[in-house]
């Protein structure tokens, strides 16, 4: 049966977009839809073709329209992570609605994880709600909509959907994939101009022609429990990994087959396990694959051994992104939980700074308990480390983390919330801005202390 996977376009009519990126989600989606012997039909619409029409909306509700007419699908899956698709994606799945009533609608990812209740509630173009991972709920809702036959959908875990009285049924017992037996993403069916960049202040240090930026993944969970992060809601806590070899086998089918060089690793803990990153590197090497690549995801440096270091940027990263997160001992491990010594992190600096790698550094101010001593801290850190860039995001409590909880309870929020509203209209992020007013701190300071972030952002940018 055919299925249509659909990404939605995030609008941003402030910006000039240049982080056009493929789908992961649904790259996973269409393989294991065609591993079961389906025909998935991709519409990645968060490319940079949308993003230069006159009216992106519009746009992509004719193509979303003309798809479902020339090729006719059996099922619709519409894959957004974040809260800020919620109202996109819904525009999409009322037009499909409007346009084929019969076509059953699937979506997932954090939002709709977090409010499978509301949604299906309150929404009645969307059918189903994959909850965490959505690769085995497809192929399942898949095979039982071509057959006609739906049968109990109680069976089905991970799983939210209206039942025959149209009251909505949440199967909370989780299936965890078995990450490694999934089957490499469908790359094949990837159009990359349409996710072209100019990346001329990219770390290009072998002078590779560069267009592109292609996002790939060793692993999914994670057993850290940060205050602030919800990603655990989709991926779980268990961490769960593909072999070296078999990653390595799809950084080369894309640098073989499809000529890219340039590459984001995604993991959030790339570098927790010195014998699976060793690995990692020690296949690209021997191999003699020509890439370079980055850390999206941040450097576990808790973990990040000289070696470890010495064999990435042999193995071609030219750029890593470190995530201390915050200056302050008792803000970093006390209030985030993140078990990070102050003295590591000066270590990883130094043993990166030894080679020719362009670092930047995530951080977040504005926690409930930070106040001008703490952040001050972090001010100090960044003059300290000298990394080449540092991103300062304000703090953004998330539904299902200890922050938003201790907000809610604390009535922190600068603009008042509606709990029953949030999965309509979600705390977004305002990185110009704050969400929260910290218990010891005015907004004038908070204010004050946005501007001084974002003036120091490239204050240690070196020529490398």
């Amino acid at each position: 049966m055919k299925v249509l996977l659909i990404t939605p376009y995030l609008e941003d009519p402030q910006a000039k977009r240049n982080d056009f990126l493929p789908s992961g989600a649904l790259l996973c989606l269409a393989a294991v839809l065609r591993e079961a012997g389906h025909t998935p039909i991709l519409l990645d619409l968060n490319n940079r073709r949308v993003h230069e029409s006159a009216e992106p909306t519009r746009y992509c509700l004719e193509r979303i329209l003309q798809t479902i007419e020339t090729e006719q699908p059996g099922f619709v899956g519409i894959s957004f992570l974040f809260s800020g698709f919620m109202s996109t994606a819904q525009t999409y799945a009322q037009a499909i609605k409007a346009a084929a009533p019969h076509l059953k609608i699937m979506t997932g990812g954090i939002h709709a994880t977090t409010y499978p209740q509301e949604i299906l509630s309150n929404c009645p173009e969307f059918d189903y709600i994959a909850l965490g991972e959505g690769e085995v709920q497809m192929v399942e809702m898949t095979k039982r909509i071509e057959a006609g036959e739906l049968g109990n959908l109680s069976e089905i875990k991970s799983f939210a959907y209206r039942d025959a009285n149209g009251v909505v049924r949440i199967n909370k017992e989780r299936e965890w994939v078995n990450y490694e037996a999934l089957p490499m993403q469908a790359w094949d069916m990837v159009d990359f101009t349409d996710f072209e960049m100019d990346l001329s202040n990219y770390s290009n240090f072998k002078n590779h022609e560069l267009k592109n930026v292609v996002p790939v993944i060793s692993e999914r969970g994670c057993p850290f429990k940060c205050t602030f992060c919800d990603m655990y809601l989709v991926q779980g806590r268990k961490l769960r990994r593909r072999s070296p070899e078999k990653f390595v086998d799809e950084l080369e089918y894309l640098v073989k087959e499809r000529g890219q060089r340039f590459f984001t690793f995604m993991d959030d803990n790339l570098t927790i396990d010195n014998k699976h990153i060793l690995g990692i590197c020690n296949e690209v090497i021997r191999r003699k694959l020509d890439i370079q690549f980055t850390t999206a995801g941040g450097l576990g440096m808790n973990s990040l051994r000289t070696e470890v270091v010495d064999a990435m940027v042999e193995a071609g990263m030219t750029s890593a992104l470190l995530a201390p997160e915050h200056g302050s001992d008792y803000i970093r491990n006390t209030v985030i939980k993140k078990g990070l010594n102050r003295d590591t992190i000066y270590k990883v600096v130094e043993d990166l700074k030894k080679h020719r790698v362009s670092l930047a550094g995530n951080w977040i101010m504005g926690f409930p308990e930070d106040t001008n001593e703490t952040l001050q801290e972090t001010m100090d850190m960044i003059d300290d480390l000298k990394l080449d860039r540092n991103w300062v995001g304000t703090l953004i409590p998330f539904p299902g983390t200890p922050v938003f909880d201790q907000c809610v309870r604390d009535d922190l929020f600068i603009d008042k919330i509606d709990l029953s509203t949030l999965w309509q209209k979600p705390v977004r992020a305002h990185q110009d801005g704050c969400v929260i007013k910290p218990y010891n701190l005015s907004l004038d300071e908070l204010r004050a202390w946005r501007e001084k972030f974002i003036d120091i952002r490239f204050k240690h940018m070196r020529q490398l």
